[in-house]
């Protein structure tokens, strides 16, 4: 039996890039951390990592990435290169995040003399960003023992501060990305729907699978997500019934449609389940927010069975 005061960590993965997965990652979070009564979601405290060093999930919160002080690559390197820096001293909170929201907003959208909604704005996340020197890490701890659970002893220093950990990995099976699934409880895995997004899928489960055996033998499945699903189209659903076949009811039921609305959401400064309210007239927002219910309730019986 897990500790009932650690996270539940989940490790978004995919390799292949093109699959929506940093914007899957980054509304999950949102979505999780402020909840919403109408949806039927939780609100929890989250903590949102990056691990990509293109460090997109910064700038989708509409924060300068010139402007961070530490980020995961020191807190990965752990003192490699001199003093180690602790999980608090990288992160930004909800103050940070709010208020590089609403500066976003403003830059973007001049003639609106009112300012940004008050929506824009964010409770329970917490980021720990990334940035291109990250991208140096794996040559920097090639040779280091234990260099494949760097990211697992440094979310050591968040239990009992959050209640889920979601991780945002690059596209790629390299060093960052088997880090995080050594870390992780469970894999959510976003795939795009098209005809050969299956096909790369072999090699991901393998990756997987070795992790589970060498690493870390408690991961498991969270859920494969199907996106950027194209409307108008029988290949969505031709996709999500070969996936159901291979993974079963670890497929959601909620697929995100190709949206535009969420492609632009960072213009009005914030992912889009915090830009759009979840109503008919936004179909991309409220989609996210039928995946966070989705999640929520998974999150849930994790929960009970811990």
């Amino acid at each position: 039996m897990r500790d009932m005061s650690a996270p539940v960590v989940i490790a978004v993965v995919n390799h292949k890039g093109g699959c929506a997965k940093t914007t899957t990652a980054v509304n999950l979070a949102s979505a999780l951390a402020v909840g919403n009564d109408q949806m039927g979601v939780s609100g929890r405290r989250v903590l949102l990592v990056d691990l990509d060093p293109k460090g997109n999930v910064a700038t989708t919160f509409g924060i300068d990435k010139k402007s961070l002080g530490p980020t995961m690559n020191e807190l990965f390197k752990g003192g490699v290169d001199g003093a180690p820096v602790t999980l608090n001293e990288c992160l930004l909170g909800p103050e940070n995040l709010t208020e590089a929201m609403r500066a976003a907003w403003k830059l973007h959208n001049p003639e609106r003399k009112r300012g940004p909604p008050k929506d824009i704005a964010i409770d329970n996340l917490w980021l720990l960003p990334a940035d291109l020197d990250l991208s140096g890490v794996e040559i920097d701890l090639a040779t280091r023992i234990g260099r494949e659970n760097r990211l697992k002893l440094a979310l050591e220093q968040a239990a009992g501060h959050f209640d889920v950990v979601i991780v945002d990995t690059p596209a790629s099976l390299g060093l960052l990305t088997v880090n995080a699934l050594a870390a992780a409880n469970w894999v959510l895995i976003p795939i795009q729907a098209e005809f050969y997004a299956l096909e790369g899928m072999g090699q991901l489960m393998n990756a997987i699978r070795d992790v589970q055996k060498a690493i870390n033998p408690e991961l498991k499945m969270f859920g494969i997500a199907l996106t950027m699903v194209q409307t108008n189209s029988n290949l969505g659903e031709t996709v999500a019934e070969r996936a159901r076949k291979h993974f079963g009811d670890r497929v959601f039921e909620t697929a995100i449609q190709r949206s535009v609305a969420i492609a632009e959401a960072p213009l009005e400064g914030a992912p889009i389940v915090i830009a759009k309210k979840p109503n008919k007239s936004n179909p991309g927002s409220r989609a996210y927010w039928e995946l966070a219910k989705e999640a929520d309730n998974r999150i849930k019986v994790i929960r009970v069975n811990q």
